[in-house]
């Protein structure tokens, strides 16, 4: 049995934001301000848009079938593997360690095999959302440990 590398990726879109909404709508550790005063009021509605898109595109690609590339089990079970260890280490690792690592690691069991290419990606989108969110809209992702600004 293989998997439509298009429903694959819509399965983890979709796991990765289940994963992130349990988290969000978990942590209810903030002051009792009510709805848009929370710190996790922005973050819970674009959680809940991701994981309606996630849905209706899991939904379309498993309907298409698996006409085009696909992955064998196994990559599958990896990437899923892959993407709860990413959710787990959001919080101790910060946002960038944990999404370098994750891309890492994603990219090449997508088929992705030139590493410059995997180098860029994994380094220049999750240090690009580090800069917007961090450092321009001033609305923090998980920082790390180590470093600060990341």
């Amino acid at each position: 049995m293989v998997v439509s590398e298009r429903a694959l990726v819509a399965l983890v879109l979709l796991l990765g934001g289940a994963g992130l909404a349990y988290t969000a709508y978990g942590s209810g550790g903030f002051a009792d301000l009510g709805g848009a005063f929370s710190p996790m009021f922005f973050p819970r509605i674009v959680l809940a848009v991701w994981l309606a898109l996630a849905l209706v595109n899991l939904v379309l690609d498993l309907r298409q079938g698996a006409e085009g590339p696909t992955l064998p089990p196994l990559r599958a079970g990896l990437i899923a593997v892959a993407v709860l260890a990413y959710v787990q280490l959001l919080i101790p690792l910060g946002f960038f360690l944990a999404s370098v690592a994750f891309a890492v690691v994603a990219l090449p069991l997508l088929g992705v095999r030139n590493i410059p290419m995997i180098a860029a990606l994994a380094l220049a989108v999750p240090g690009a959302l580090v800069a917007l969110f961090n450092h321009t809209l001033a609305m923090p992702l998980p920082t790390s440990p180590f470093v600060w600004w990341l």
